[in-house]
């Protein structure tokens, strides 16, 4: 598989919840790629990477990989991105004393292309261009205790709160469905974060078993 090329770089954000987390920022394959806003439609990814700015693991990148020229089949276009999560230990620098956990993972799509410059980098103001969800297709597998978890765009210092959807492991299939997420105006005023996508594990009570993770292929995202 054609994995990105990660670069170990833990960076510590100003805030809370998972997408907060200290990250493994990817570089971004597509790092001149423009972004067309025509008809009303924001792409993000369409067979390739189309924001111009970064990807990043979280909360660390330890057991997981992506792709965003997967071409397994069945498939929307030519390249779908693919996710995947063992389910194993990712390291967390938000937990006291920072450590290693298997409650979730996942990865953001960035305004900037360093991880490091998320909160000083001017976000995006897109509130002028009338943009009112998040379209995508999704498919995949997820493991008992799991579920994905879809995060909207954010201004990634911790002012807004990411308009979010939850799909639990009996709603994500082999075949591909179409996910709407409604955005709230406020959140396309700072964009820093496009989006936010996690794995997210409920441990059974009273045991520290790690779960099994998944896989899930994302394509055509877009805000609308």
């Amino acid at each position: 598989m054609n994995r990105l090329a990660a670069i170990a770089l833990l960076f510590p954000l100003i805030a809370a919840g998972c997408k907060r987390n200290p990250v493994e920022r990817l570089t971004n394959p597509y790092p001149d790629g423009a972004v067309p806003e025509s008809s009303g439609i924001y792409t993000l990814y369409d067979d390739e990477l189309k924001t111009g700015g970064g990807v990043a693991f979280i909360p660390g990148g330890e057991n997981q990989s992506i792709d965003f020229q997967d071409r397994s089949s069945p498939r929307v276009s030519a390249n779908q991105i693919r996710y995947s999560w063992s389910g194993g230990d990712v390291f967390s620098d938000e937990l006291a004393p920072p450590a290693f956990q298997h409650l979730f993972a996942g990865f953001n799509l960035i305004v900037p292309v360093a991880r490091e410059e998320l909160v000083t980098s001017n976000p995006k103001n897109l509130s002028g261009n009338g943009y009112s969800r998040l379209r995508m297709r999704v498919r995949g597998n997820l493991s008992e205790g799991n579920l994905l978890r879809i995060e909207g765009p954010d201004d990634g210092a911790g002012g807004n709160v990411a308009d979010r959807k939850e799909l639990v492991s009996s709603e994500i299939t082999s075949e591909w469905q179409e996910v709407v997420l409604p955005v709230s105006t406020v959140n396309f005023g700072a964009v820093r974060i496009y989006l936010t996508v996690s794995i997210q594990y409920s441990q059974p009570p009273r045991t520290t078993q790690a779960g099994e993770g998944g896989t899930v292929y994302f394509d055509d995202i877009r805000f609308e």
